[in-house]
């Protein structure tokens, strides 16, 4: 009997609740688009509209100097192939004969590196 009273409620409430569901639905949307309408915000989206191809062009321009500005910070090169050999600038990986560290190009000092004497 519990569970009939509970599924008559939740019904009930399902009713009354899409029906101001949807009025205030129908009341947000009308307010939205008298917004979007408005002459003063199509005056801001067509300035916005005219502005944006020079916006873009700056943040292409921006984006690529600081690629620019990366690449001349990165040295040497890194390359992947089919069978599994691995290069960059501080050393390689071949499956057969295993990796190959190029101890110079490690860093600034010797506590990096892994063969190193020095204590860290």
């Amino acid at each position: 009997m519990n569970k009939f009273w509970l599924l008559i409620g939740a019904g009930i409430g399902y009713v009354l609740g899409s029906r101001a569901g949807r009025e205030r639905y129908d009341q947000i949307a009308d307010q939205a688009n008298k917004l979007w309408t408005d002459p003063r915000v199509q005056t801001k989206v067509e300035e916005a509209k005219a502005k944006a191809p020079e916006v873009a062009h700056t943040l292409g321009e921006q984006a690529k100097a600081r690629v620019d500005e990366v690449k001349n910070k990165v040295t040497g090169h890194e390359t992947l192939d089919a069978d599994g050999t691995y290069q960059n600038a501080t050393g390689s990986y071949d499956p057969a004969t295993g990796p190959q560290v190029d101890k110079d190009k490690l860093g600034p000092t010797d506590a990096f590196r892994p063969d190193s004497d020095a204590q860290a």
